[in-house]
């Protein structure tokens, strides 16, 4: 482990922070004590603390004397301070905005196993905030560390434990692995879920891959794709209940991809696809990492109809679905250039897993339906793609009007019929063999004496989900919001561990 000492003068407001949550932090915290989430808070709660005969935060008043005393032998070496990052080489610790101590955060909120351990020092949650950062979400990022304080009279030194360095886990330190998800998912401001089905226009420029955590070099990206009318906070459960299992947490890191529900399946996929190639350009520009050419996707639902796209070649029937007249008509160049990316497109070679859960691969009767099918004539058609598909085609005398109509059938819930040219054509399209299928299908609480091809989750029927010479394929008793499930999750974790 390679220890790397800085040294940080006291007026540092990241290192009052840290100070005054040390000081502060014990292992059943004072209910009673004001949180402090943010670096100006904790510098003026300090000068508060430490003024005579003040009123303001009695409850903190013994804490002030800690410090104070912590603060004695430092300042008569020059107000230095030996800062110890015992964490990844590659993250700075430096580079965060903020420090919040984990015991501050909400927990009423939370359903689900809140995974934490006891040990030595205070688990902290350092926030950076980086708006020229396209892969953060507009909340920031956010790291689990603990902290703890070695003091003797001649030294003060504050150790930061990095909890997700592998090199950590055998350290017996107090760790908090859902506080700083519960903070970050509670702030960031993510595409809504049922809105943005219809009102897709409005949520255009939130289409993104963004992750949670720092981005680490030495582990392989998952990429989490939500289905029809969610968004990535169904993820929260599957990122909590794995990142504490050390197995999976030592070499995966966990992205997210947001988009509105309700455009065309091509045009999600087409922008996800650019958003990895992006990705990978960025952090790794010569294509030297072998983790960038390592991804796995774990697609929910419509989630993962997208993976199956990104990790299939597109037939010649997909070619064929926009209309064409005559060539005396010139398509424009945008519309041809964003046509060709949507329906003419390869496997991609970093891809090498695809985890598909309630995924509907021959489409799904309730979008036939008379409630989806009132739902499909309000969805609005994304600006782009009226600019660019729309307007050309109906300006062409030799394509009729019902053709001129496809992109209206090529909103997301039609693409989802089972007759839809879009499930036909997907078909035809085989996946990659290169890469590891697997299908995680629910089918139910009830009917148990049914057969199982006549099963379903209420959404998705075991046929439309069953995936033909998959990897794996595991049945559970459970709704279609499975990705939910423990038992979902710990098979997740199980495929994963399996992965090299």
């Amino acid at each position: 482990m390679k220890f790397r000492s800085i040294y940080i003068f006291f007026n540092s407001w990241f290192l009052l922070a840290l100070s005054f949550l040390l000081s502060t932090s014990c292992s059943i915290p004072n209910q009673k004590a004001r949180p402090y989430k943010s670096i100006k808070q904790i510098k003026s709660a300090v000068l508060d603390v430490t003024k005579n005969n003040t009123s303001k935060l009695r409850t903190d008043r013994k804490v002030s004397r800690i410090i104070a005393s912590a603060i004695t032998p430092v300042e008569n070496q020059r107000n230095q301070i030996k800062f110890e990052w015992v964490g990844r080489d590659s993250i700075d610790p430096n580079v965060f905005d903020y420090v919040i101590r984990s015991s501050a955060v909400i927990r009423k909120n939370w359903n689900n196993n809140w995974n934490e351990y006891k040990g030595k020092g205070t688990p902290l949650i350092f926030l950076r905030k980086d708006q020229g950062d396209r892969f953060l979400m507009n909340a920031g990022e956010v790291m689990p560390v603990t902290a703890h304080i070695e003091k003797n009279d001649t030294e003060f030194k504050i150790k930061i434990f990095d909890t997700l360095d592998p090199k950590n886990s055998s350290e017996e330190i107090a760790r908090d692995y859902t506080a700083p998800i519960n903070y970050l998912t509670r702030r960031a401001k993510l595409i809504p879920k049922i809105t943005a089905i219809v009102k897709t226009n409005q949520y255009m420029d939130g289409i993104g891959l963004h992750r949670m955590n720092p981005f680490d070099p030495n582990k392989i990206p998952v990429i989490l794709i939500h289905g029809f009318k969610s968004n990535p906070t169904t993820w929260v459960n599957l990122i909590n209940q794995l990142q504490s299992d050390p197995k999976v947490r030592n070499r995966f890191q966990f992205w997210t991809f947001s988009y509105p529900t309700g455009i065309p399946i091509l045009y999600s996929t087409m922008r996800l696809r650019n958003e990895l190639n992006a990705m990978r350009k960025y952090y790794d520009p010569d294509e030297n990492n072998k983790n960038l050419s390592n991804i796995v996707l774990v697609g929910h639902s419509m989630g993962g109809i997208i993976a199956r796209l990104l990790s299939s070649t597109s037939s010649k029937e997909y070619s064929k679905w926009p209309p064409v007249g005559s060539n005396s008509f010139k398509i424009p160049i945008k519309s041809n250039e964003l046509a060709k990316k949507m329906f003419r497109f390869k496997s991609q070679d970093y891809i090498t897993r695809s985890i598909f859960i309630a995924t509907p691969h021959r489409g799904t009767k309730l979008a036939s339906s008379g409630i989806a099918k009132m739902l499909s004539s309000v969805i609005q058609v994304p600006f782009e793609l009226q600019e660019t598909f729309i307007n050309s085609l109906s300006l062409n005398p030799d394509i009729s009007f019902n053709d001129q109509q496809f992109i209206s059938r090529m909103k997301s819930i039609n693409n989802l019929r089972p007759e839809s040219n879009f499930i036909k054509y997907m078909q035809s399209s085989s996946i990659d063999p290169r890469i590891k299928t697997h299908s995680i299908i629910g089918i139910g609480k009830l009917g148990w004496w049914k057969k199982l091809e006549s099963r379903n989750d209420f959404v998705v029927s075991y046929e439309s989900a069953h995936l033909i010479n998959s990897d794996s394929e595991l049945t559970i008793a459970a709704w279609h919001d499975l990705n939910t499930d423990s038992e979902t999750i710990s098979e997740v974790g199980r495929i994963l561990k399996s992965h090299h």
